[in-house]
């Protein structure tokens, strides 16, 4: 998300200031912008925190002669902490800020429009903030599907809270929580195989692994070997990435991994959802 689709979100917030959306965000978390520096700098490594420090720096670098010049020197430097901090934390502070200041007109549709128009995969309601959906096709072909089906009572268990839980760590967007949303993506696909199990009749122990259970479907007839990839790839990530110990290396999860794993549990989850009698 560049500056400029940053700055567009911004202005859909019915003219509430730099200085209070920042406010609104640091809340009872961090003490100032200091410290939320340097949780940045722990969380996203030196180079996140060194870009917005340098940022905010040359922000209020600018010599200033009025009252007037002071404030818009003081607005450019709140602005800059917005544009150049983690995207995952603007994307918490324009939820915090229209939770806070209840906007007398919802902003989700601009927001969501502003995304689309700029290419960005995600979407904003008012309610829960930003979701990822993916490019065009992925939104058409997987996302929109997959909740479709997790909207099953059949699947509204576990399968939908893991899959949902999986876009939600996806929005927060941290090392920690990339790695939460490729377990849940793939625990989610899990799931529905499960139900898909159940609802066909088919008995299997509960502590079956994924690749157990896609052979108890393949056993009863209900899926085709060559599906075998398709429906287990969120699962082999998850156990590559997330699942399993990481030894001597730990386990990174890139964003355009984790995306890729929940688009891919999105494909699995509808299909087999088309599965269920």
């Amino acid at each position: 998300m560049d500056r400029g689709a940053r700055q567009l979100i911004l202005g859909t917030l019915g003219g509430v200031a730099r200085r209070d959306i920042v406010r609104v965000f640091l809340g009872d978390q961090y003490a100032d912008f200091d410290d939320y520096t340097s949780a940045v700098r722990e969380v996203w490594g030196d180079a996140s925190a060194d870009r917005m420090h340098e940022a905010v720096r040359q922000a209020n670098a600018t010599r200033v002669w009025t009252s007037i010049e002071l404030a818009q020197q003081e607005d450019m430097a709140e602005e800059a902490k917005l544009l150049y901090m983690p995207e995952p934390d603007f994307r918490l502070a324009v939820l915090l800020t229209v939770h806070v200041y209840g906007l007398a007109a919802d902003p989700s549709a601009r927001i969501t429009a502003i995304c689309k128009r700029r290419g960005i995969p995600w979407e904003f309601t008012a309610s829960e903030g930003f979701g990822w959906v993916g490019d065009t096709d992925v939104e058409t072909l997987a996302m929109r599907p997959a909740l479709s089906a997790i909207a099953d009572l059949r699947l509204a268990g576990a399968t939908r809270t893991e899959f949902e839980q999986a876009r939600v760590q996806l929005a927060i967007g941290t090392p920690a929580a990339l790695k939460l949303s490729v377990i849940e993506a793939g625990s989610a696909v899990e799931s529905a195989m499960k139900v898909l199990l159940t609802e066909r009749g088919v008995t299997y122990p509960s502590t079956d692994p994924a690749s157990k259970l896609f052979g108890r479907l393949k056993d009863a007839g209900i899926v085709e070997l060559p599906m075998e990839r398709i429906i287990l790839g969120a699962s082999m990530v998850r156990n590559k990435k997330a699942g399993h110990g990481a030894g001597e290396v730990p386990h990174d999860v890139p964003q355009e991994t984790a995306e890729a794993v929940l688009a891919s549990a999105a494909v699995s989850i509808a299909y087999l959802h088309k599965l269920l009698p």
